[in-house]
């Protein structure tokens, strides 16, 4: 009699095994993106711990000259540094007004004085306030003023009698 075997030597027809293939195309995808994860996880962990060494011996330079400079030289240093900069700001804006004063110098009549002074250097634009001995010298210096060819146009107002009989008025002067 033949041997009862529970495995079958034999593989009845009609049954079919399948062969394992490996990992599918969606599983090897997914392991590749774990791979790179952790790759790059591990790369950033490696460079974050190189910023905090860069940065700790940063600090390091950065207590060393501290303690190489005396905070009192340092503010010192900062202060002095402060007035260059407002001083090459000054003369980099600096207007050249000195022909105005020349004008002035040559256009204003003995008895009368100014005692306000506004130049307005993008406008061409000289506000002044002053004073005459009368209304006839506010009247003679409107005529000097607005006859000049610098002048573009000369308006005075304000014009106020004081006790003394002085003439206090404003005028604006706009140049060419």
């Amino acid at each position: 009699m033949a041997e009862a075997s529970l495995i079958p030597k034999k593989v009845p027809a009609g049954i079919e095994y399948y062969k394992a293939e490996g990992l599918g195309a969606f599983s090897r995808l997914a392991l590749i993106f774990l791979i790179l994860a952790g790759v790059l996880s591990g790369l950033l962990y490696l460079y974050k711990k190189l910023l905090v060494r860069q940065i700790d011996q940063q600090r390091a330079v950065l207590a060393d000259l501290d303690t190489r400079f005396e905070p009192k030289t340092i503010k010192e240093l900062e202060r002095l540094s402060n007035s260059i900069n407002n001083a090459r700001t000054l003369i980099n804006n600096h207007t050249y007004i000195s022909p105005i004063f020349d004008f002035l110098e040559k256009n204003t009549l003995p008895d009368v004085s100014f005692s306000t002074f506004n130049y307005f250097a993008d406008k061409k634009t000289l506000t002044l306030a002053g004073e005459a001995p009368s209304y006839t010298g506010v009247a003679a210096q409107v005529k000097i003023i607005q006859s000049q060819q610098e002048v573009v146009y000369a308006t005075f107002s304000n014009t106020t009698l004081k006790e003394t009989g002085a003439v206090n008025f404003t005028t604006v002067i706009n140049f060419k």
